[in-house]
């Protein structure tokens, strides 16, 4: 009967142990999360504090200014930025499409269906600065000049990956 007890006791200890450290440990994570909400919190509400002033209907109809000139909006940055996601979903799409049923109906068990998945592996992987760095190589550097077709040539081959796994 003291076998039991003792195996009771030290198993109680052992729970009352486990349960304080418990306590410790919620109790340093709580802090360390309410510490860093905090700081976002702060950030955000200074942004908006500082930022909301200059928020108008011009800020996002207006073309950027000249160098060393006041005023200005957005606009041709929000066209541009459009711009460059239609052509990058009008390169990206068709092809990430047409792999993606090609593999899902006739690629099981021919070479092309296993290369194809493998380099498709590989640009699920592939850093975004490899692949800007891929469409600088090819679309800036032959023409000497950028151009939103060199950012939507980045952006549908970052597309393409996740297109043919969707599909």
């Amino acid at each position: 009967m003291t076998t039991v007890s003792a195996i009771t006791g030290s198993r109680l200890a052992m729970h009352n142990r486990r349960k304080r450290v418990n306590v410790i440990a919620l109790t340093l994570a709580f802090g360390a999360m309410a510490f860093g909400v905090f700081w976002l919190v702060w950030i955000l509400f200074e942004t908006i504090r500082l930022g909301a002033s200059g928020m108008s209907l011009s800020l996002f109809t207006q073309a950027q200014p000249g160098p060393n000139s006041e005023g200005g909006g957005l606009s041709n940055a929000i066209f541009g930025s459009l711009a460059m996601v239609t052509l990058a979903t009008v390169i990206g799409t068709p092809i990430g499409v047409f792999s993606g049923i090609y593999l899902a109906e006739y690629g099981q068990k021919g070479w092309l269906g296993a290369t194809t998945r493998f380099i498709n592996d590989i640009l699920l992987s592939a850093p975004s600065i490899v692949i800007g760095i891929f469409a600088y190589s090819v679309a800036v550097l032959p023409f000497k000049r950028f151009s939103a077709l060199a950012g939507a040539l980045a952006l549908g081959i970052m597309m393409l990956p996740l297109i043919v796994r969707f599909t």
